[in-house]
């Protein structure tokens, strides 16, 4: 009887042991997913600033010079007068879009002439016109480092001003406008009912011959 009380005891005695010796399970934390960043829209509205523009343009690192700048009155707005690439780079705003084209006459089907610089661009209420506009007749076209230079503004404010129009010596490719994704509209219900479909006829029973 003492053995099997003494066997009881140890064997309770390594069972206890075991339970506080054991090393707990690690539980690994799960990770939770990070919700993706929405891309802020850079694209102003009409009117934008024409102060705005200049910032952005200098932020890209084009090498921007700047001049003076104009306070006018009635539709223009303020006008910023700087240098690009040693080229005159003339920044305009307006009251709005539809002032710009009324009072500038800006028209992108004409080709420019004598008074005109060799480049202008609209974009919102935003005249961009880059070149000397005092010469002897029309403005002759650019050489290719100038028409390079007007593609990188094109490239810088479009973002920020398009769709853009161009009125040019010698016209640079202007980037596509992204059409908006069109939702089809679903099939529209018709008022008039449908025709009632016909009865099949009952086929006559055949009559019992005489015999």
């Amino acid at each position: 009887m003492r053995n099997h009380r003494f066997v009881a005891f140890a064997l309770g005695a390594a069972l206890l042991a075991a339970a506080c010796g054991s090393t707990p399970a690690t539980v690994i934390p799960t990770s939770t997913p990070v919700p993706p960043t929405p891309t802020p829209n850079s694209h102003l509205s009409d009117p934008a600033s024409v102060d705005v523009v200049y910032n952005a343009i200098v932020a890209t690192g084009l090498q921007i010079s700047a001049n003076s700048a104009d306070d006018t009155t009635g539709a223009m707005v303020k006008r910023l007068h700087l240098t690009f690439d040693a080229w005159p780079l003339v920044l305009t705003q307006y009251t709005s879009a539809k002032a710009l084209v009324s009072e500038s006459g800006f028209n992108p089907k004409a080709a420019p002439i004598l008074g005109d610089p060799p480049y202008a661009l609209v974009g919102l209420n935003i005249l961009i016109e880059y070149g000397s506009s005092t010469q002897n007749g029309p403005p002759a076209a650019p050489a290719p480092e100038f028409v390079a230079a007007f593609e990188q503004l094109v490239q810088v404010v479009n973002p920020l001003l398009g769709p853009l129009q161009q009125r040019s010596v010698t016209p640079v490719p202007l980037p596509t406008p992204t059409p908006a994704p069109s939702i089809a509209s679903p099939p529209a219900l018709s008022n008039s009912p449908g025709k009632p479909t016909p009865k099949p006829k009952p086929k006559p029973t055949p009559k019992p011959k005489k015999p």
